[in-house]
């Protein structure tokens, strides 16, 4: 293993973006190719995959129903077809208590 780290590379001897490939590449597209290989660096050849982001993302959209649907003037079959669910799925979301999103336990 080389005592050398992404940290010291300066500038010019960081490679291309267009030298990368794959998932690293990707990686580097959004956050850049410094952090892109500081990351790569940090989980040294471990298989990652990253979840939770689709989470955020419902219950964001969740929030806005429910605020919309608040605000009134608005069917739950207008607010399903806006954020393109099913009426039933509006319907369940409007029902439960903000924050209310684990199962509840069978014992």
């Amino acid at each position: 293993m080389s005592r050398y780290t992404t940290k010291q590379l300066p500038d010019d001897a960081l490679p291309g973006i267009d030298d990368l490939t794959g998932d690293l590449r990707i990686l580097a597209e959004l956050v850049g190719v410094r952090k892109a290989l500081e990351i790569s660096e940090r989980f040294d050849a471990t298989p990652v995959r990253l979840y939770g982001h689709k989470k955020w993302l419902r219950e964001y959209r969740n929030q806005i129903i429910r605020e919309e649907y608040d605000a009134g003037n608005i069917t739950v079959v207008e607010l399903a077809r806006r954020h393109g669910i099913s009426e039933r799925h509006a319907f369940n979301i409007l029902g439960k208590e903000p924050g209310d999103d684990r199962q509840l336990s069978l014992f």
